[in-house]
């Protein structure tokens, strides 16, 4: 709420980040070391400051080169400074985040922010690793899974971490086959790490000016992937358009929930708490329609795409949780999928062939011999056939329309959700005219990252409020949404192949 009232409708303000990559020791009888023991010294860290505009590197030389040759080799380097002690070199580290408000690396979540707070604790203080944040806070261990592992990091209180491998694989919709530093900056750079042979270790030890090339090289990447991408920036606009946590940014749910709860309070709304999981509950929905493919050589190929279908699903049918009527009990639905997972389908596979609830399709054919129960939202339950509904619902002059799920809702005020999703829509139009009319790459920077913004909260809502986690979750309207989406996708083919084959 402190967010929400002092920063609501704020220009996002410019960010100091700092990029960092280390590099680690390697012990002839332990091997490499992991974050949770690191008992291997770190031998360099690369920083890139975007408020000095400066890559700063600090190295410890290997053991056996002499001084006067090591600073030879440093020399070679802008803004490189060597230690003799870790020490020392850690504490000049600590002193130049000082003043950054943003620290990323590439994995550094998992390897980098974790080795280096355990590090300063085993070689400093745990004392010293609170100028890693704010306010005199110690950073918070956490453990996260990834690849089916658990892994230990920390988060920092006041000062923002953000995993900048976390952040690409967020904001790209293609899958890459790598992920590594060094095939995303081939990728997007068409530039790579620094090239070795043999270990990491042999090259610090045998060729030192090439392992510093390779340290600051890594932190230059990072630097130049968000040159390019400003996946940071696109992190902060939403951050602030939504009055969330930078960090927050990285889910999608609590982005959109807060978003709800902005446009509910700006109409004087409360809104409700969050609902208690209920682990008996069918919380899995229908999914999008998706067609097989029919074998074969065809002429005449076509393509034809809705704009927004699922935003416009639920605006044009104010799918809101306050708009909700009642619901069609979706007995012979359950019946039929249930009937389908017990002859070995899935879920998704049950659903193949249907485009809406068996329920819907009885009252949109006016079926005089079905009978539906009616749950209505006050509690109270009805039973009706579907003729009779079909008329209570489209010839009785009742604000009411009928989802492809079966779902009641009332049109008479507008919903929270179909107006917020409304107003992105309008606002992205309207900045996408404003990036068509930018003649100066500072003002087509400016405007395509506040589109991207309502880009991403256009796409990021139905799956949000589709999520159990989400205040607003309603199975309802996120199958309504998959539904009419299906039925609309099913009229579109149909109307299409009567035009082209009569």
């Amino acid at each position: 709420r402190c967010l929400e009232n002092n920063y609501l409708g704020k220009e996002a303000p410019k960010i100091n980040i700092c990029f960092f990559d280390i590099e680690v020791d390697f012990d002839p009888d332990k091997g490499y070391s992991r974050p949770e023991d690191p008992f291997n010294a770190i031998t360099a860290i690369s920083l890139y400051c975007n408020w000095l505009n400066k890559l700063i590197t600090l190295v410890i030389p290997p053991k056996t080169m002499p001084w006067d040759t090591a600073e030879g080799i440093v020399a070679e380097f802008e803004n490189c400074y060597m230690f003799d002690k870790e020490e020392d070199l850690l504490e000049t580290f600590l002193g130049l985040i000082e003043d950054a408000d943003i620290l990323s690396g590439w994995n550094s979540e998992g390897y980098d922010i974790p080795y280096t707070v355990n590090r300063i604790t085993r070689v400093l203080s745990k004392n010293d690793t609170r100028r890693f944040c704010l306010w005199d806070r110690l950073p918070k261990k956490r453990t996260f899974e990834r690849f089916g592992a658990e892994n230990l990091t920390f988060d920092i209180i006041g000062r923002v971490h953000l995993d900048y491998m976390q952040l690409y694989r967020k904001y790209t919709y293609e899958e890459r086959h790598s992920y590594s530093l060094d095939a995303i900056g081939e990728y997007e750079l068409e530039e790579r790490k620094t090239p070795y042979e043999g270990t990491l270790d042999q090259l610090y030890n045998k060729d030192w000016k090439v392992f510093i090339e390779y340290n600051r090289q890594d932190t230059m990447l990072l630097k130049k992937l968000d040159a390019k991408l400003k996946f940071i920036d696109i992190a902060n606009e939403l951050a602030h358009a939504n009055t969330v946590l930078l960090q927050t940014t990285m889910g999608a749910v609590a982005v959109t929930e807060q978003a709800i709860i902005n446009e509910a309070h700006e109409r004087g709304f409360v809104v409700p708490n969050r609902k208690e999981r209920l682990t008996d509950a069918r919380t899995a929905a229908a999914g999008a329609y998706v067609a097989y493919p029919k074998k074969g050589l065809h002429d005449y190929i076509g393509a034809i795409d809705i704009n927004s279908l699922y935003p416009s699903a639920i605006q044009a049918l104010n799918m809101g949780n306050e708009a909700i009527v009642g619901q069609l009990r979706p007995t012979m639905t359950e019946r039929y999928i249930d009937q389908k997972q017990e002859s070995g389908k899935s879920f998704a596979m049950s659903w193949e062939g249907l485009f809406a609830t068996l329920e819907y399709t009885a009252v949109m054919n006016k079926e005089i011999g079905t009978e539906i129960i009616v749950d209505w939202e006050d509690g109270k339950s009805e039973t009706y056939s579907a003729a009779k509904l079909w008329k209570m619902i489209f010839d009785d002059h009742r604000p009411w329309m009928l989802t492809a799920n079966g779902t009641i809702f009332s049109s008479e005020t507008k919903a929270v959700v179909p107006e917020l999703l409304q107003r992105w829509y309008k606002e992205r139009k309207e900045l996408q005219v404003k990036l068509r009319e930018a003649t100066t790459p500072e003002d087509v920077e400016f405007w395509d990252k506040r589109q991207l913004v309502k880009k991403i909260n256009l796409n990021s809502l139905y799956g949000a409020i589709l999520n159990p986690g989400c205040r607003f979750f309603d199975k309802r309207i996120g199958q309504s949404t998959t539904l009419t989406g299906r039925t609309i996708t099913k009229h579109m083919d149909a109307h299409v192949n009567h035009v082209i084959t009569s």
